[in-house]
């Protein structure tokens, strides 16, 4: 194992970049595509990850996370890996309620404080094989992801080092979030989410992390919450929309029109 985990300069998340991923959305990648998160939406193992006041979809998605070891610019595929000094489990958290705002960019649905869990521990990349590594989430204990990137990550991270050092240098302490398999879905306040990344023997340990939700209100300044059944879709993914969820939202549109229609003859 190596040392503590250093802020970093950047922190670069690949959209779709496991099969199984690409496959439950319906798109298959030419090339990989990425968003930036701020460094302020990391935190530790253990630390509540506060489902944001008036939203319902916070979804998980455990990943591995690429440490940069040395400074990576313009490098091939070949010498990319050598540039690693970590990996480690993360959880690139979001709210898709809020999805809609700048899709893509995914601002306002990961950028909360506090919605990238990294660590617990960082396993020395010098010691494992990129294609070796094996992915696993757990909610409340039970299994909910299950990959290795040998069988399922469609651009390994030697490729995604090559590609983004085209066009910046990557700094020791930049950490790439690897992308998320199938298994993402909803979790509520009071579940617990579990992410570890293993290499035969090395473990990141499991990554913990306890939902609630935030004692504030969002401010009426930007975009709010807004759920659709396209939004539900997507925030369960694989599974399937819950009997209970898709209910909810049928009562909250017959509530919201019911209200527009009183106001219309008031």
């Amino acid at each position: 194992m190596s040392g503590a985990l250093v802020r970093p300069s950047k922190l670069i998340a690949v959209h779709l970049n496991y099969r199984s991923r690409a496959a439950e959305r319906g798109k298959s990648p030419a090339n990989p595509s990425y968003f930036l998160k701020a460094p302020s939406t990391i935190t530790t193992s253990g630390a509540v990850v506060e489902r944001p006041a008036g939203t319902r979809l916070l979804a998980l998605e455990g990943e591995i996370a690429v440490v940069i070891g040395t400074r990576a610019r313009r490098v091939g595929r070949a010498d990319a890996w050598s540039h690693v000094g970590s990996v480690t489990a993360a959880n690139d958290f979001g709210v898709y309620d809020l999805r809609y705002a700048d899709p893509g960019s995914n601002v306002h649905s990961k950028g909360f404080d506090g919605f990238t869990p990294i660590g617990p521990e960082l396993i020395d990349a010098a010691a494992v094989e990129p294609g070796d590594l094996h992915l696993r989430t757990w909610v409340n204990g039970e299994i909910v992801q299950d990959a290795l990137t040998s069988e399922d990550m469609l651009f390994d991270p030697a490729f995604v080092i090559a590609d983004l050092s085209r066009m910046m240098t990557l700094e020791p302490g930049d950490v790439i979030l690897m992308g998320t398999p199938t298994g993402s879905s909803v979790v509520e306040p009071g579940d617990v989410v579990e992410v570890e990344v293993t290499a035969g023997d090395l473990s990141s340990g499991r990554l913990r992390s306890p939902i609630g939700t935030a004692d504030h209100a969002l401010d009426e300044a930007g975009a709010l919450p807004r759920v659709d059944e396209a939004t539900l879709d997507a925030a369960y993914g694989a599974g399937g929309i819950p009997e209970s969820a898709l209910a909810l939202h049928t009562d909250r549109d017959r509530d919201r029109d019911h209200a527009s229609t009183d106001g219309a003859h008031a």
